[in-house]
């Protein structure tokens, strides 16, 4: 590592919270509950965070909507958080022989994934929030 002029670095994390407001302020996406790149879900964790909190907060007062939301919302983003220890291994090989398996696996990958998608992304239907008048 020493010689190498092409050495790159870089950690692996997620944002664990207790809770995800204070007084009035809630946070939201990465800020919250980064999942980590493993999961592929920091996006749609990002999008379905911000579609309850503002949802959460249509109706009732920020306290009140700060807990809805994490209440509808903290299970399907444990779920997600929970995908890291699926895919690192294999990601990430250790062994020589594990990064050649890797390696010719995605070199003779012919397909998209299924669509149905692991079951943690679908953990969570939406509620249809109605808009105000």
């Amino acid at each position: 590592m020493r010689d190498a002029d092409d050495l790159f670095f870089d950690g692996v994390s997620q944002i664990r919270m207790p809770r995800w407001s204070s007084g009035r302020v809630a946070l939201v996406g990465d800020a919250a509950y980064a999942p980590s790149f493993l999961t592929g879900q920091g996006t749609s964790l990002a999008l379905v965070g911000a579609y309850m909190l503002a949802g959460s907060l249509a109706d009732r007062d920020h306290a009140a909507g700060f807990a809805a939301y994490e209440h509808d919302t903290r299970e399907f983003v444990t779920v997600n958080q929970g995908l890291v220890g699926e895919g690192g291994a294999t990601l990430f090989p250790t062994t020589a022989r594990a990064l050649e398996q890797r390696n010719d696996r995605l070199r003779n990958l012919r397909a998209m994934p299924p669509a149905e998608g692991r079951p943690a992304h679908s953990a969570l239907t939406l509620p249809e929030f109605m808009p105000m008048t």
